[in-house]
């Protein structure tokens, strides 16, 4: 959502919202004390004099001032695996210590058993513990905390900086001829003209974010490389490869459908893309098809006899005349529909089509035309046996793909111009003030409409109460006019491909203008692109993938019965419905808001949706040492593990299991949140693949195929096993 400041408006008495506020804030100081070792108050106030005009407040009476504790002698008791997370991060135990004694402390979200926590900040580090301060939850430097999100593994990028490009090259037996002045063959002119004025230019303008892929098109397609980085020797191998012999039909089906598998890979990245799709003549497909009578029209009569033309004479169908040219025409519209199909998955402004005509212009080149027109942003160029005219093409496609490469305007849709600029992620933690300077704030039932959450077995948004807090529950039985509703940050904090995320609490107001905080940290994620603002399923579906991730992780734990650090959780999510003139595309005004508590810890991806695997350190389960080690001295830690089941085994046992529990009809991936020895896996975002079709669960459903992308690179661990996992899922 997009954050702006809002006028006061004139008659707002800002002075006496002022005075209220801090009438509820004493109140809440009156109501309710945090015990922290400090007697500090639930709501900071501002220093205030010892004295008014209407009392005197004496001097509170010295105090002998207690011996300070020693840094060396705070107790810090960590698990083993947080012990082994924390030095993979370079974090020291004095480090932890420091934090306790000098670093900012302040209330973490509650663990998942409900208890709550601390978090301690000091000189780049962030320290979560328990209620007690003593026994450590997780730790990490600021510089590898959440933001920005970790780019997918494995494959395509995930912001608007990435451009996949996928070159289609007619390499069939016409292109051997030697028409084309300065080149031994057509094909060999093809690709020189491709390295020099389409892939070398955009390795000029800085390549490092192209991805370029290679098809050539025979009888059948040849994926010849992927996602190869644009780089001058991918331009070389390019030129070689127009040595390659040219042979036998151009059929275009097989090379569009290997052209759509390989861009469908890009369906949940912000990856721009171009498909560039160069022949000399009509698709070839036709000859191998049966006309709607079953007869092959287009293939050699089996009796013999010769044509006019010198050429063999064809088969007829005895049942019409006309078959040939319904056969032909099924072609045509076959490849178009490829061509059609691209946008519908992949979003019709974000795929550019750019088709080439090169060859003598007697040829019928009216599907090329056809397949360029199935999209709004293409290009269609009919060219003669020219290189000077074929340079010409390239340098058009290069512009086109210059602006793509500039505009980075997501997945094919158009950018929001109301998100603004990032900015500073705001310190703040229940039961502070929040007001309308740096905040956006919905209370009441004409600001704030409802809250929802997916229910599993209603299948639908069902609306949902908030959350009980000991503290609203006091305050309204003082303030009774007290309204509850939500506050959202003006500035986003972070970004990724298709949306962003800004700071969120659940609040109390008296008047909207400012509120305080209650509940743990939230964070709110709102889409980047306007269409997406109009779709009321763009969050359903978030929240049903999301939900059913968390029934099978529950079943996965209850399968496993492991460690606590081998638990699996997904985040609830709800969806808050708001009313804003500013923000919604909606004339009444109301805007949907996907919230979801903020996560503690470093963000780590450990799978994707393409088959992508987390590689790096891993630490082993020691099962003799399933409790926690008081570190009283640093030289005493130590390497205790065995071998055995390891930590990072448990995300890819889950996605293997929810194949396998789900009977082959649903694989879960694409696992990203946070860890910790206490909590386990706290996930949020998941990808669920579905057996019938790819787009049931958005964008990033690959259906089948993302299936077997994930079992293509999967390798069963212990966890499996210890599951009775079949290999490879069984896969069908």
């Amino acid at each position: 959502m997009a954050l702006r400041q809002k006028n006061i408006t004139a008659g707002h008495d800002a002075a006496g919202t002022t005075d209220a506020m801090d009438a509820l804030v004493r109140a809440v100081g009156r109501l309710l004390s945090l015990d922290d070792g400090n007697d500090s108050p639930l709501v900071k106030e501002p220093a205030r004099p010892a004295y008014s005009a209407t009392a005197y407040v004496a001097p509170a009476p010295v105090q002998a001032k207690q011996p300070e504790l020693a840094t060396s002698a705070i107790t810090v008791v960590s698990h083993t695996h947080g012990r082994a997370r924390r030095e993979e991060r370079g974090i020291l135990r004095r480090e932890l210590q420091e934090a306790i004694k000098y670093g900012r402390k302040e209330r973490a979200n509650p663990g998942r058993d409900g208890k709550p926590r601390w978090r301690y900040v000091h000189q780049g580090i962030v320290y979560i513990t328990d209620e007690s301060s003593r026994h450590e939850v997780t730790s990490w430097r600021l510089a590898d905390a959440i933001e920005p999100p970790p780019a997918p593994l494995g494959g395509a990028g995930a912001s608007g900086d990435k451009h996949h490009v996928v070159v289609v090259v007619d390499a069939s037996g016409s292109m051997r001829r030697t028409d084309v002045p300065g080149y031994e063959t057509r094909l060999e002119a093809v690709y020189d003209c491709l390295a020099r004025d389409l892939l070398e230019p955009q390795i000029r303008q800085g390549g490092s974010g192209m991805e370029v892929s290679l098809i050539e098109m025979r009888d059948d397609a040849e994926l010849v490389f992927q996602r190869r980085t644009a780089c001058p020797a991918l331009a070389q191998h390019l030129r070689l490869r127009g040595r390659c012999r040219a042979s036998s039909h151009g059929n275009y089906l097989p090379a569009l459908e290997t052209a759509l598998e390989l861009l469908a890979q890009d369906a949940g990245q912000g990856t721009q893309l171009f498909l560039v799709f160069l022949s000399d003549g009509a698709p070839s497909d036709h000859s191998e098809k049966l006309c709607d009578h079953g007869y092959p029209v287009w293939q050699p009569d089996p009796y013999g006899g010769v044509m006019r033309n010198g050429k063999a004479r064809l088969q007829t169908c005895p049942v019409s005349n006309h078959c040939r040219t319904a056969v032909r025409s099924m072609v045509e519209a076959l490849c178009v529909s490829k061509v059609k199909k691209l946008g519908d998955l992949l979003g019709r402004d974000r795929v550019f089509v750019g088709t080439v005509a090169f060859g003598p212009p007697g040829e019928d080149y009216e599907v090329l035309r056809r397949m360029a027109g199935a999209l709004p942003r293409s290009s269609f160029q009919k060219l003669g046996l020219s290189a000077d005219c074929l340079r010409t093409a390239f340098t058009s496609l290069t512009s086109s793909l210059t602006t793509l490469r500039t505009e980075s305007a997501g997945p094919g849709l158009t950018l929001r111009t109301d998100i603004g600029t990032r900015g500073e992620r705001q310190a703040y933690a229940e039961r502070d003030r929040v007001d309308g300077a740096l905040w956006d704030i919905y209370v009441g039932p004409k600001r704030c409409l409802s809250r929802k959450q997916y229910d599993l077995s209603a299948k639908r948004m069902v609306e949902v109460p908030y959350a009980a807090h000991d503290i609203v529950r006091q305050l309204q039985a003082v303030y009774p006019n007290l309204e509850r509703g939500i506050a959202h940050a003006k500035h986003k904090f972070a970004e990724g491909a298709e949306r962003v995320v800004f700071q969120c609490t659940e609040v109390v107001s008296h008047d909207g203008y400012s509120a305080l905080a209650v509940g743990p940290r939230l964070v709110a994620k709102s889409t980047r692109y306007q269409q997406h603002m109009r779709s009321a399923d763009f969050h359903k579906t978030f929240c049903k993938t999301q939900g059913e991730a968390e029934e099978l992780a529950q079943l996965f734990n209850r399968r496993l019965q492991g460690l606590p650090e081998w638990q699996v959780r997904f985040l609830p999510c709800y969806v808050y419905t708001i009313v804003d003139q500013y923000l919604s595309a909606a004339a009444s005004g109301v805007l949907d808001v996907l919230v979801e508590e903020e996560l503690e810890g470093q963000f780590v991806k450990w799978n994707n949706n393409a088959g992508g695997v987390r590689g790096g350190p891993r630490a082993p389960v020691d099962a003799s040492l399933l409790g926690v080690i008081a570190e009283e001295d640093e030289d005493e830690e130590g390497d205790e593990g065995e071998s055995g089941p390891r930590t990072e085994d448990v995300p890819q046992a889950f996605s293997h299991f929810s194949y396998v529990v789900t009977e082959h009809r649903k694989l879960v991936c694409d696992l990203q949140g946070v860890w910790n020895s206490t909590d386990g896996f706290t996930l949020t975002d998941p990808v669920i693949h579905h057996f019938e079709r790819s787009g049931r669960y958005g964008a990033t459903d690959k259906g089948p195929a993302g299936m077997t992308a994930f079992f293509k690179t999967h390798t069963c661990n212990a966890l499996c096993r210890r599951l009775g996992l079949p290999p490879k899922g069984g896969l069908r």
